[in-house]
């Protein structure tokens, strides 16, 4: 099935249901990207959309001998939104932790003191059993973090940041002295992160510095699918301050204010995808991930070594990128220029 033909209309459609067997074939290989070991405790950070993927990957920490742990909750109302205090605690007890969600867990408290505690784990918001079995899920990703360090490298010494796309994305940011957030897949040492199965690099700008716009021409977090219905993001000192296009762009619009929170508009994040078998406008995470695709993080940026505490975090993903970093380019539609 091309992308073209691909049916989904809605951010949490699921093209049918996989079944628990072609369902661990990605667990196990999140369990081999994680290096979970013999003895260890895994926690399993879920609600009630996501129990089957997440009992597939109880299972796989099972069969390799660690033990799984869940913890569900109903859906909380948005991405980035603050989990309970029992589930942070649970994440600062166990030795791995994952997440897959309906909204995404990586801005919360929970997973920075995870993190701080020298644990190791991954999101996998708005995760489809489908992304188990097929697409980003097939990557080498030991390949994805050899590209991704090597970008890395350069990034930490960038001042700033500029990404364009022939959609019409121009967007540039000072990202001095901001840490490099390598979201590659893999998660083996004490305090990694990662955003299984996507493979990332990002990059928080320095607040109020970002100016530019974003065409959003693939998919936006909870909004919808932009393929044929671009939403462009218009950037002025840091904020997000107008939305233009159709009907996307007036609910996006309409779901940060509904948040009442200046911070929510927030221009948070430069993020860069690394993975080559990602699929296009399939899954939030592989959209994310994808090779050739960039994404702008809208709201907290508190977890990636910025300063503002939103009550959201929501990526707008764009594609066919050229990135600069201090105005050298580094990566042209996927082809890494380093």
């Amino acid at each position: 099935m091309s992308t073209k033909e691909w049916p989904i209309s809605y951010w949490h459609y699921v093209p049918g249901s996989s079944s628990p067997i072609q369902m661990m074939r990605g667990a196990m290989k999140c369990m081999d990207c994680g290096g979970v070991k013999k003895g260890e405790t895994v926690l399993i950070s879920t609600d009630t959309n996501k129990l089957r993927i997440a009992e597939s990957l109880a299972g796989a920490a099972y069969a390799v001998g660690a033990t799984p742990i869940i913890i569900m909750i109903p859906p909380v109302r948005t991405h980035g939104a603050q989990l309970p205090e029992p589930v942070v605690a649970a994440f600062r007890e166990a030795d791995v932790f994952l997440q897959p969600s309906t909204w995404s867990q990586t801005h919360t408290k929970a997973r920075v003191e995870a993190i701080k505690a020298g644990k190791r784990g991954s999101t996998m918001c708005e995760v489809t059993e489908d992304a188990l079995c097929v697409g980003a899920i097939e990557a080498d990703y030991e390949e994805c973090d050899r590209l991704g360090r090597k970008l890395g490298a350069v990034l930490a010494e960038t001042k700033e940041v500029r990404i364009t796309s022939p959609a019409g994305t121009d967007i540039r940011g000072d990202v001095t002295g901001r840490p490099v957030q390598y979201e590659t897949g893999l998660f083996r040492e004490p305090g990694q992160f990662a955003a299984f199965p996507d493979s990332e690099i990002n990059i928080s700008p320095i607040e109020g510095t970002a100016e530019g716009k974003i065409v959003s021409d693939v998919s936006i977090m909870s909004i919808g699918i932009t393929l044929y219905e671009p939403v462009t993001l218009i950037v002025k000192q840091g904020k997000v301050v107008d939305f233009q296009g159709g009907m996307l762009a007036r609910t996006f619009r309409e779901a940060l204010e509904s948040l009442e929170d200046e911070k929510a508009f927030n221009y948070a994040e430069f993020g860069i995808g690394l993975n080559p078998c990602a699929r296009l406008a399939a899954t939030n995470l592989e959209d994310l991930g994808r090779l050739g695709n960039c994404h702008a993080g809208i709201g907290s940026n508190f977890a990636i070594g910025g300063k503002i505490l939103a009550p959201n975090h929501h990526d707008a993903m764009y594609k066919d990128t050229t990135v600069y970093f201090d105005g050298k380019m580094v990566l042209d539609k996927g082809i890494c220029k380093i």
